[in-house]
């Protein structure tokens, strides 16, 4: 008696079934995508890696199964996987030589001392010193009369625990800037997008518990290709 090959109807129902079961699996993974980028349950370089992890395995399901990789000569892998890596290295080639690295033209942090003068004009924000106490004015003040730390200056003044620090930058190129600080007892942060990505230039004042200079400093920035710092 002769051999007979599978049924064909039921080698159909068969694939039918595994690109149905690999469809809802990678729904599966894209909700779950959706679900770490709104609710950002873990940090920044957490996020990503999943996220790179979930492309490989959704990638790698569809050359596999809906480009019917799996049921082709291995040569048409091959052929595809060196296109694939051609493009990858292409891609990244020409953003390279497009992008030029950044440079830290300018990037200062220094304490603000400004002793009280009562003959002074002082803006709502602004950051005075007296008897080597800091304060910040509540109120918008011409030539004020009331002397912080003193009584019924709570309206006008507030003392502030921590030192202010004036941060400037100016920075040639980038879409993102990073300034943290390289003391742990003396913490800070910051990180921001730039509206504009060239000639960047940037102040922010912030409360230190220690006073610092430029050096406790590190100023990092990137562009497409590039990630610099200034320390």
């Amino acid at each position: 008696m002769s051999g007979h090959s599978e049924d064909p109807v039921a080698e159909e129902s068969k694939r039918f079934f595994t690109f149905f079961n690999l469809s809802m699996l990678l729904v599966a993974i894209t909700g779950i995508e959706i679900v770490i980028i709104y609710v950002q349950t873990f940090d920044g370089a957490s996020i990503i890696g999943v996220l790179f992890a979930t492309s490989i395995i959704k990638f790698v399901g569809v050359i596999t199964w809906f480009m019917h990789l799996r049921w082709e000569k291995i040569l048409n892998t091959i052929l595809f996987l060196m296109g694939l890596v051609i493009a990858v290295f292409t891609y990244f080639a020409v953003i390279y030589m497009a992008d030029d690295p950044p440079v830290v033209e300018e990037f200062v942090v220094s304490p603000l001392e400004h002793d009280w003068k009562a003959d002074e004009e002082y803006q709502k924000g602004d950051y005075v010193k007296h008897k080597n106490v800091f304060y910040v004015s509540n109120i918008e003040q011409n030539s004020p009369s009331i002397v912080p730390g003193e009584k019924d200056s709570a309206n006008s003044w507030n003392k502030v625990d921590g030192i202010p620090h004036q941060f400037t930058w100016k920075v040639s190129n980038g879409d993102l800037i990073e300034i943290n600080s390289l003391q742990p007892g003396n913490p800070f942060f910051h990180q921001y997008h730039p509206s504009e990505i060239y000639n960047i230039e940037g102040s922010k004042i912030a409360l230190l518990t220690q006073s610092a200079s430029t050096d406790d400093f590190r100023i990092k920035v990137r562009s497409d290709a590039f990630w610099v710092e200034n320390q």
